[in-house]
């Protein structure tokens, strides 16, 4: 088999951590804790293994899928458990779910027809919010909920610009 890359042993982490998630909703006294720096180290490697893959010049179509995956599976594990615990209401993390499915399935479609609609700044800015958010969250901070508002109105934006995108595509090829 052959070796992992570091970019790509660093997105591994976020797959090892989504499951990790369900600490929260133990009894453990130290869950909180436990959970903040899981989001934290999770934060960092979601935006340390591409610039390192970029750095290297090793990127690859493998990695960026596998960096994607991660990402979502470690965002939505975390957000559903928050979710369950009352801590983030579920229609929040309905909208981002549904948000993180559909434009799963648009680059999908366009991965069919061999282009690719790279992650844009927005959807990274997303991304950026919503750990602020949960971090603040874990650290007991009331204010949480409107650093959450914030990353779902940064959801529904990029939404909208992944689609433009994606129509874009779609039409420039009929």
């Amino acid at each position: 088999m052959k070796h992992l890359h570091i970019a790509q042993f660093i997105s591994f982490l976020r797959l090892v951590f989504a499951p990790l998630t369900l600490v929260y909703l133990s009894d453990w006294p130290h869950k909180e804790m436990f959970l903040l720096i899981i989001v934290i180290v999770s934060g960092i490697t979601d935006f340390l293994d591409g610039y390192i893959a970029r750095a290297r010049g090793q990127e690859s179509y493998l990695g960026a899928i596998h960096d994607f995956t991660a990402d979502k599976l470690f965002i939505l594990s975390a957000l559903l458990v928050f979710s369950v615990a009352g801590k983030i209401p579920c229609w929040v993390t309905f909208i981002i779910l549904y948000r993180e499915i559909i434009v799963m399935g648009l680059r999908i479609y366009t991965s069919f027809h061999k282009v690719e609609i790279k992650a844009s700044w927005m959807g990274k800015f997303k991304t950026l919010v919503l750990f602020v958010g949960l971090i603040v969250m874990l650290m007991g901070i009331e204010f949480y909920m409107i650093v959450i508002y914030i990353s779902l109105a940064m959801t529904v934006i990029s939404f909208f610009d992944y689609f433009l995108k994606f129509r874009k595509v779609v039409l420039t090829e009929t």
